[in-house]
């Protein structure tokens, strides 16, 4: 096994989710009569509840233990050493160790604050799911190795994992049930949502000669044959989506054509060639093979599940959805407060001063929000958000190889000030009303996750 693939495969497995905090943390409202940061330390978070063995100690982090962080970080960005200060990839690299130190202990610090614990087992049970990734003991050592850290540090990581999971259950549990008639309601204010539309299977032939359509009428009604059908389209038809396949449109739906064309196709009878009508482009005719009416799917009928799970009833989905909308909701309120308030709490020396520190005075965005195009399906504007490298192991049902590793993000830089949230919801702009049943995947409940603080998010 090469050098290469081992230390980038195993820096996606050790520094995870759990480890690769990737943030642009807000800031927030400035406080007051906070600690003033010892000479030795480079951040002190107000809280000397926070304790990360070789990271914070106290509520502080020193710069010892930062730069052992720093060192880790690089390395997890595929850098063997730490770059020399005057080299620009310094800055961003410890702009992001620094942020990533900060989350980290305020993961911890909202822990304490919440009263989370964990047994000895349950932290071992943690550790176990990282070191169960790699082959073999010897290639799990030598990726923790390679990566700069110590056993206790892997320990830590499987606590922050259990920290995680812990305040997204809470979370998830908080949001109440979603009642017969919430769902009712929903149903009939969106009941467009549930209906399929009708549907044709035509032949047609399309000509902006009508004398070209009227030969083609009189062959047609002579012998509308498929066979007949094919030999017509190809001699007079000019529709470039169907004149080699016999003029056939399948899962033709209203609104397909122009009127009056789509009009007279929705009234016909089947079997029958009609024509010619004229639409403002061009001359038709046309027969319709098959006809499908529109279908209203009831609100306690059973349908099949988009994710290819057992039915479910339409009223139980609309459910879910509305109770993950309301979970998204509960977690981006939780996400403001858990920014704003430990930032608050947050000092940092005047050399390591980033987004996330209390006494941040600046430095603007590198993109302006004003100029980014609205998302696609109604997410919001704003700078996209630069999230670091993770990777993982290609398989053949996600495009790759084995042995080859698939990595998303965009590298080492830290977001734009105010474009990622620690605690926000990962859909953009406003939720999404629940799908019509089998038009989508339909969240289970409780199916919610913490951008940059859950595995895959």
């Amino acid at each position: 096994m090469s050098r290469g693939f081992l230390s980038k495969r195993n820096l996606a497995i050790i520094f995870g989710a759990a480890l690769v905090l990737t943030v642009a943390i807000t800031a927030a409202a400035v406080g007051v009569g906070h600690p003033s940061v010892p000479s030795d330390d480079v951040a002190v978070i107000d809280d000397a509840s926070i304790d990360v063995p070789g990271l914070v100690q106290d509520g502080h982090i020193s710069k010892t233990n930062f730069n052992r962080f720093l060192l880790q970080t690089a390395k997890q960005n595929n850098l063997q050493q730490i770059p020399q200060p005057s080299d620009p990839q310094y800055k961003q690299l410890k702009d992001q160790a620094m942020q990533s130190a900060l989350q980290i202990g305020w993961i911890v610090g909202e822990a304490s604050k919440e009263g989370l614990t964990f047994t000895d087992t349950q932290i071992q049970q943690s550790l176990q799911q990282i070191k169960s990734q790699f082959k073999s003991q010897q290639e799990y050592e030598t990726a923790r190795d390679q990566a700069g850290l110590t056993e206790e540090d892997v320990v830590q990581r499987a606590r922050l994992q259990l920290i995680q999971n812990k305040i997204q259950e809470n979370i998830s549990n908080s949001t109440p049930s979603i009642s017969d008639s919430e769902a009712r309601d929903y149903y009939d204010a969106n009941k467009q949502q549930f209906t399929q539309p009708a549907k044709r299977t035509i032949r047609v032939i399309q000509n902006k000669d009508a004398n070209a359509v009227n030969q083609a009428l009189t062959a047609l009604r002579a012998d509308s044959s498929p066979a007949n059908w094919k030999k017509v389209a190809a001699q007079y038809s000019t529709d470039p989506t169907s004149k080699d396949k016999g003029g056939l449109r399948t899962d033709v739906v209203p609104g397909s054509f122009q009127q009056p064309l789509d009009d007279e196709i929705f009234s016909a009878p089947t079997g029958q060639v009609q024509g010619p009508v004229t639409t403002p482009t061009a001359t038709f005719a046309f027969e319709v093979e098959s006809a499908t009416p529109e279908q209203v799917q009831g609100f306690d009928d059973t349908t099949a599940s988009a994710s290819g799970g057992a039915p479910t009833k339409v009223s139980d989905q609309i459910k879910a959805q509305i109770k993950s909308q309301q979970q998204q909701e509960t977690l981006s309120a939780f996400g403001t407060h858990f920014r704003d308030y430990w930032t608050n709490l947050t000092q940092c020396a005047s050399d390591f001063v980033v987004q996330g520190c209390d006494n941040f005075s600046g430095g603007g965005p590198t993109c302006d929000p004003s100029k980014v195009a609205q998302q696609t399906g109604g997410g919001g504007t704003g700078c996209p958000a630069p999230v670091f490298a993770t990777c993982t192991e290609g398989t053949a049902a996600t495009g790759g190889q084995a042995g080859q590793l698939q990595c998303s993000g965009t590298g080492p830089t830290p977001g734009a000030p105010g474009s990622f949230k620690p605690f926000a919801p990962v859909t953009g702009g406003a939720p999404q009303g629940p799908h019509p049943p089998g038009e989508g995947t339909t969240p289970g409940a409780g199916s919610i996750s913490i951008p940059g603080l859950t595995p895959g998010g």
